[in-house]
């Protein structure tokens, strides 16, 4: 891939007087990123235009990374090595990028993501129960500090591969929630943290994991007969998520989500999460700022917060002033320097509504 250095640069400034007037309180460290409206990078790849298909793999370079020595599973992991404004990068010398996913993607749904960031080198893990890597079944497995330990073990075995730590740990929804609980426990070196709106519920937010739970298993008895094509896929994950988009789904988003997240079974399409283990993690949710309240995070930690909160149109105001509390008391666990970005226009869902617009702010962070 070839890509273009960006023009027109990313601004940090106070929130603005109509943000403010919402109700949202805010203090500490915080940060707003206005993100330009286009995304400037253009990468030389097959697209729609061209009348092209894109590559089935997205570019990626598929892997392993064997845990199970340590005590943890066999994660599969995609690499990809963007080239920089002036060409080629080095895989030994290009900063060095792992990604962790939500639940119910996979490491592959970051595909649109990574390759609009020139000159890294970008490493993403399906996570267990997810994509290619183990799906255990005993009884707990999918309690968030198994999550967590996992992090510390996956990041261990970057380390050892590529030679070098990760120059930074990127994570979307609750597995940030679960990487800076773990990093309270036992330290490893991770570059800093770069927390895609994390969960970050508080005690009744973990109370409407269980709901969610449920309703996640009722889905999985309705989808148990499959769907009829990749693109299905796609078109079923954007109707799921519904409301809780800020925009519908970005084309490519889809693509990488059905590429990577599901398989073709006797003509019918499955998703390689099954329901039944996305619906534990939903169950096993931890109010993230409380189980920090007395411990320190050894990094530095940046929160990408979506404007557009899960919840009611309604009720907009009320949650975004709830959730960036919690962010921002996660953050005060967390070494000098960490900060909650407040990123206008995306919502929980980010990387699939916007991955040019994530790749922007994760590029200005690094």
């Amino acid at each position: 891939l070839k890509l273009r250095r960006a023009t027109g640069p990313v601004m940090v400034q106070p929130l603005p007087r109509a943000v403010l007037a919402s109700g949202v309180a805010l203090r500490g460290r915080t940060a707003w990123l206005r993100l330009s409206p286009r995304w400037p990078h253009q990468r030389r790849a097959a697209s729609a235009s061209s009348g092209e298909a894109p590559s089935p793999n997205f570019g990626a370079t598929s892997s392993w990374l064997d845990c199970s020595s340590k005590g943890g599973l066999k994660h599969r992991a995609l690499e990809w090595l963007v080239d920089g404004p002036g060409g080629p990068v080095s895989r030994e010398e290009a900063p060095l990028l792992l990604f962790l996913h939500a639940s119910s993607l996979c490491g592959g749904a970051f595909a649109p993501v990574v390759q609009r960031i020139p000159g890294i080198c970008a490493v993403a893990c399906d996570q267990r129960g997810h994509g290619d890597t183990s799906a255990p079944t005993e009884e707990g497995s999918y309690h968030w500090d198994h999550f967590g330990e996992d992090f510390l073990r996956i990041v261990e075995a970057v380390t050892e591969k590529y030679g070098r730590a990760p120059t930074a740990c990127v994570t979307h929804s609750f597995a940030g929630d679960c990487a800076v609980m773990a990093l309270s426990k036992r330290s490893v070196p991770v570059g800093q943290m770069i927390l895609l709106d994390p969960v970050l519920a508080d005690p009744a937010g973990v109370t409407a994991g269980a709901r969610l739970a449920k309703g996640t298993k009722r889905l999985g008895e309705k989808e148990a007969g499959g769907f009829d094509s990749a693109a299905a896929v796609g078109e079923a994950l954007e109707k799921v998520l519904g409301g809780a988009l800020a925009r519908p789904m970005d084309g490519e988003a889809k693509a990488a989500f059905a590429a990577f997240g599901s398989f073709e079974d006797a003509g019918r399409w499955r998703l390689k999460c099954r329901r039944e283990n996305e619906a534990m993690v939903y169950a096993n949710r931890v109010a993230t700022a409380d189980y920090l309240a007395d411990k320190s995070v050894p990094a530095k930690v940046q929160i990408l917060f979506g404007q557009k909160r899960r919840g009611k149109p309604e009720d907009q105001a009320e949650l975004y002033a709830r959730d960036w509390d919690q962010a921002e008391r996660v953050v005060g666990r967390c070494l000098d320097g960490s900060k909650v970005h407040l990123v206008p226009g995306v919502g929980h869902f980010l990387i699939l509504e916007a991955p040019e617009v994530v790749a922007e702010a994760i590029g200005k962070l690094l």
